[in-house]
């Protein structure tokens, strides 16, 4: 009886997502004929063994996880195929992710492994010598130096001018034989972080290719790499060439489809967890189908039509008893607001910091991360004031839970604050974006104790597409800021939310001095803890921010498919199988 409803209840819900007006998922992956690579039998969503499986050697015990077509719905639109203009939205990063090699690639842990190159970095971080491994392109062809060479300047000529100074700024690039060799003059905490991230724009291509989108414009550096260029963006998928685990097979608006690198080597870093681990490829293909609706998403998923999608707070039990499970997705973004500091806010009632502390004070965190998450208890594991995960000892401190200041819900203490403040009852503007999402969620919570403690709040609500450009004008009129930032687990000073102070202006000598130090010296050091140290010192003592914490993310996922996916938030599908085969 209960198959039969489930049954009926899907067809409900498939129907619901026609009515929606959105393009309904289809249950087949498009196939390319003339791709080798694809299975010769699609798989039927909820029934993913009827693919046929790739052919592994008897004596590998995880042989019966090879094969399938795993669909994926999501909101993150792939929408450029160019890996050295991708503009680091998830979509762009989880193509790039899959079809492309780097130099290297960072795990969870912050370690980094070499994938085209091995690197090779000195005891004092000045020098970072790369050599050429032997790995090959999809098409089966070596991979040279002059291919790292073209698509590495290619690159670098296609970052911003921010980016360009960020990283490349005073190094110095020597190529010879099969090694290139980079030497800065001071430490730079952001060159291995940025040369071997997973978001990393420095994929490894044919150098024909490189030449077929060539980089025109811009200004040559004493180091002889090009600043600012300009090039046509790769538009043509059989222009995709990489060295990862899997190539892409088509490309459209709605839809995206990789298929299994048959020339790619697994890469055996053993002891990396995360993204950087054996890429396995369980998978024939993965299909990226690109659904915005978040209530098509739920219906689709529930009905069987993606592997992997979402589903909404108030259907999960729902979808439960639809064959849908919910995997941990590791941590996901911190929440918090930001002060607008800058001097173009100025006589803001936020300017005084006595004001910004009795909103420390009157804050109920635990009710406002509940709020973010719809009420899910399971999804706020723990509340992080700080801009690193536990993972990270060297940096892990409680330096601000023990200050008696955050997440104390202390009104009185709130209205002493507020006393000593010049606060005279003016507005205090709280920017918020619409479609009831976290930011929204977050306010509800937090304004009702700022109101009690006297506050005047005005709450500026912008449609979603205007409020990312709004939040970073400190021209805008807003006070209060929301923002979210993803997590990292291996130095704070990375984090450019809490160390540029971009999304709050924030700028006083001991937090100056404080990233400074932890700029120009080795992650884990004694001088850079102590400086994260100063700089939490400098939070506590300034509250230019209140961070809220982070929920943990969720996937929803059919039964029959086990995701191995490790604290990461640019997801990666490799290592994921369908358990039916299982004996």
């Amino acid at each position: 009886m209960k198959r039969i409803i489930a049954l009926i209840l899907a067809l409900v819900m498939t129907m619901a997502l026609v009515a929606c007006g959105g393009d309904k998922p289809t249950s087949s992956t498009p196939t390319d004929p003339s791709s080798p690579t694809q299975s010769s039998k699609p798989t039927e969503p909820g029934n993913p063994a009827a693919s046929t499986p790739a052919e592994k050697p008897a004596e590998d015990p995880d042989a019966w996880k090879y094969g399938g077509d795993l669909v994926i719905g999501t909101a993150n639109q792939p929408t450029i195929i160019d890996p050295h203009q991708n503009n680091g939205t998830l979509g762009n990063v989880y193509l790039a992710l899959h079809v492309y090699e780097s130099f290297g690639i960072q795990d969870h842990n912050g370690k980094f492994y070499g994938q085209v190159f091995d690197v090779e970095e000195s005891a004092d971080g000045l020098t970072v010598k790369c050599t050429l491994r032997d790995r090959q392109f999809s098409n089966g062809d070596k991979i040279t130096i002059e291919d790292a060479r073209a698509s590495f300047e290619r690159a670098v000529a296609l970052q911003t001018e921010s980016g360009y100074d960020k990283v490349w700024k005073d190094v110095t690039v020597t190529w010879e034989g099969n090694t290139v060799t980079f030497t800065m003059p001071v430490y730079n905490i952001n060159f291995l972080s940025s040369l071997c991230s997973t978001s990393s724009y420095y994929k490894i291509m044919p150098k024909e290719i490189c030449d077929k989108y060539p980089v025109t414009g811009g200004e040559v550096q004493p180091n002889g790499l090009i600043k600012a260029g300009t090039a046509n963006k790769i538009d043509d998928v059989k222009d995709v060439i990489g060295s990862g685990p899997y190539m892409l097979t088509s490309f459209t608006d709605f839809e995206s489809v990789m298929s299994r690198n048959e020339n790619y080597e697994i890469i055996n870093n053993e002891d990396a967890v995360g993204v950087a681990a054996p890429a396995k490829q369980y998978m024939d293909t993965i299909t990226i189908k690109v659904n915005t609706d978040a209530g098509s998403r739920t219906a689709a998923t529930m009905a069987g039509d993606y592997h992997i999608g979402s589903v909404s707070t108030e259907m999960r039990e729902q979808a439960k008893t639809m064959g849908v499970k919910f995997a941990d997705a590791g941590t996901s973004w911190t929440h918090g607001i930001f002060f607008n500091l800058s001097p173009e806010n100025a006589g803001s009632p936020v300017e005084d910091v006595n004001v910004r502390k009795a909103i420390r004070a009157c804050l109920d965190v635990d009710a406002i991360m509940l709020s973010v998450v719809g009420g899910d208890q399971s999804r706020v594991k723990n509340l992080e004031p700080y801009a690193v995960v536990k993972e990270s000892a060297a940096y892990a401190s409680t330096k601000m839970e023990d200050s008696s200041e955050w997440n104390i819900k202390d009104q009185a203490k709130a209205k002493e604050y507020l006393a000593k403040s010049n606060y005279k009852g003016e507005e205090i503007v709280y920017l918020v974006n619409s479609g009831g999402g976290a930011f929204y969620k977050a306010a509800m919570a937090a304004i009702p104790s700022m109101e009690a403690i006297g506050l005047k709040v005005n709450l500026w609500v912008v449609d979603t597409g205007s409020h990312g450009a709004t939040r970073k004008d400190p021209a805008a009129g807003h006070d209060i800021g929301c923002w979210e930032v993803q997590k990292r687990t291996d130095n704070p000073v990375l984090h450019s939310t809490f160390v540029t102070g971009s999304q709050g202006w924030w700028s006083s000598p001991a937090k100056d001095a404080a990233i400074a130090t932890m700029k120009s010296t080795p992650t884990g050091s004694p001088e850079s803890v102590k400086a994260y140290n100063d700089y939490l010192d400098a939070v506590i003592d300034e509250c230019p921010y209140i961070l809220f914490g982070h929920p943990m993310g969720l996937l929803a996922v059919r039964e029959n498919v086990e995701v191995n996916t490790v604290g990461q938030v640019n997801y990666y599908y490799w290592n994921t199988y369908f358990n039916d085969n299982k004996k």
